[in-house]
């Protein structure tokens, strides 16, 4: 086929990664997957507030999802351009491909190229994507050719972990946490997650069963969750490399607070096609849907490890989770306003920058007859020289909802639009008073809005053990619902159900960052979390 009889693909359009260098052509014979992202049916509708009413996957899919008709019209062309159909799904809008190098160049007129980049070598491309001009009402994205990581790992260094003397576990006067201590310290509602499922998305590493019951002796619990480890795209579920430390504080945060709920944790690649991939799995996984979705993983939202059409991909899965009632906590990031790029602006993370997620940024906490917590800052902020701190700021991507439009927080840098604020609320991250964990058979402390995202999970899931029981109803949708006026005054449900946290600040960036001062700010949001107070008064809004 002729170029002019094919279309770009809007939002395609790819640059290398930064410092990045081709080396050679990929081998023609390689074996290469994509997953194509096809047109709804019907746009989704506006989630400017909570729903009202929860939809079903199978009602979403039936609805918003793509037509049989152009499912077989997408299969039927890329099989007659050489391509092999290895699924496809009209709930998800999704037709997975595979073929050899050479037959995914011919068939979106793109050349592949090996590259050498800083954050280690990929597969990738430049320039715009392009399918036959008949698809161009059909087809919305196209994930897989290039394979960048679309995540940040985290340095060894900037996590602060250490060894914790065994004895210290029984100590009661030391710095840091069981899980369990910090929901009593946050006066969580009383509760076990017994009939709650709390997924996660993990992006490498592996879950060991054995780390967690050396865990659940350690933190004296009496039972431990059910969790299921659950391949996508072929990701194994047991790697034991340096990510596997993020994965178990991931689920034994939420295991020390939630001993009898049920923790899918769905394993993914670290590219743009695992990120819509793992989103698609999580949300229509019949046997395990999630009431609760913990994410500790992102990257800058305005770098090119990610596509326009990839940003608005994700964005619409979690605002599909919205229309679900599935309250998705999504990590700032550990590197303050630079999110760790080092190009002197302020930056955001993302998908915590999406409207439709509950953004959680970080604090240090120190309790005790003195207690205090401010914004949690540890060094000059940066992981990368053994410190960290809380992300926050205002999206360049995200347009700023109606629950945000009242709030007078502009972005630091120059010439850029007023767009969402992150975080929306926060907890304990700092590793100089951080959670317990078991990782890889060693005791170790660890911190960072990776733990207090999970942390805001098990909140939230105790809370839907509350609401269930006095009705079934559930939290859902949470985020605007704390920008809104809580019922019988006082303020904003945020405000009421929150600490205030009015000292600290995040700046990291050359331009700047944010400081936390008295009600809603870019560093801590809302504030900390009062459990009861905000289960409370979420009870009588919803």
């Amino acid at each position: 086929m002729t170029e002019s009889r094919f279309i770009a693909v809007p939002g395609s359009e790819r640059t290398p990664a930064f410092g990045a260098m081709a080396t050679r052509a990929s081998d023609a014979e390689a074996w290469v997957e994509v997953t194509l992202k096809l047109a709804r049916k019907a746009p989704l509708p506006g989630v400017d507030q909570r729903p009202s009413r929860i939809l079903g996957a199978a009602e979403l899919g039936a609805q918003y999802g793509a037509s049989d008709e152009a499912v077989k019209r997408v299969s039927d062309t890329f099989s007659a351009l050489g391509l092999t159909v290895l699924a496809s799904n009209a709930a998800t809008r999704t037709v997975q491909l595979g073929g050899p190098v050479s037959a995914m160049e011919q068939a979106f007129l793109v050349k592949l190229m090996q590259y050498d980049g800083i954050r280690g070598p990929y597969r990738g491309r430049v320039g715009a994507l392009h399918v036959p001009a008949a698809l161009e009402k059909d087809i919305v994205g196209v994930f897989g050719l290039d394979n960048r990581r679309a995540v940040r790992r985290r340095p060894d260094g900037g996590r602060k972990r250490h060894v914790v003397d065994r004895t210290a576990a029984t100590t009661k006067k030391r710095p840091w946490f069981f899980p369990a201590e910090l929901a009593k310290a946050y006066d969580f509602p009383d509760g076990d997650g017994s009939g709650q499922t709390i997924g996660l998305l993990e992006f490498g590493g592996g879950y060991f069963a054995d780390d967690l019951a050396a865990f659940g002796r350690a933190a004296g619990l009496s039972s431990l969750p059910t969790v299921v480890p659950i391949s996508v795209d072929k990701m194994p579920t047991d790697t034991n490399d340096e990510a596997t430390g993020e994965v178990m504080l991931d689920v034994e945060v939420v295991a020390g607070i939630c001993p009898k709920a049920t923790i899918p944790v769905w394993f993914s690649q670290f590219t743009e096609k695992g990120w819509v991939d793992a989103l698609d799995a999580a949300m229509h996984d019949a046997k395990y849907t999630p009431q609760v979705l913990s994410i500790s993983w992102g990257y800058a939202e305005d770098v090119s490890v990610w596509t326009a059409a990839a940003v608005r991909q994700v964005d619409e899965a979690l605002q599909e989770a919205a229309l679900m009632g599935i309250t998705i906590c999504v990590a700032t990031g550990d590197d303050g306003s630079s999110d760790g790029i080092n190009d002197g602006h302020a930056h955001v993370d993302f998908p915590c920058a999406s409207p439709y997620v509950l953004a959680v940024g970080g604090t240090l906490l120190r309790t005790g007859p003195r207690r205090s917590e401010r914004a949690w800052k540890d060094g000059d902020g940066l992981r990368a020289d053994n410190g960290g701190s809380t992300g926050g700021g205002v999206s360049v991507r995200m347009a700023r909802p109606a629950w945000q439009s009242g709030l007078d927080i502009a972005p630091v840098n120059p010439g850029q639009p007023a767009g969402r604020i992150v975080p929306d609320v926060a907890a304990n991250a700092s590793a100089n008073t951080g959670y317990f964990v078991v990782a890889g058979g060693q005791q170790e402390i660890s911190g960072g809005t990776s733990a207090s995202a999970p942390l805001w999970a098990a909140l939230v899931a105790r809370m839907n053990q509350h609401l269930a029981a006095a009705g079934g109803k559930r939290v859902g949708y949470l985020t605007p619902l704390l920008y809104g006026a809580a019922s019988g005054g006082g303020g904003p449900l945020g405000k009421v159900g929150c600490n205030d946290i009015a000292s600290g600040d995040n700046v990291t960036a050359h331009v700047g960052g944010f400081r936390s001062t008295s009600g809603f700010d870019a560093v801590t949001g809302w504030g900390s979390p009062k459990g009861k107070e905000l289960l409370a008064a979420l009870a009588k809004v919803l």
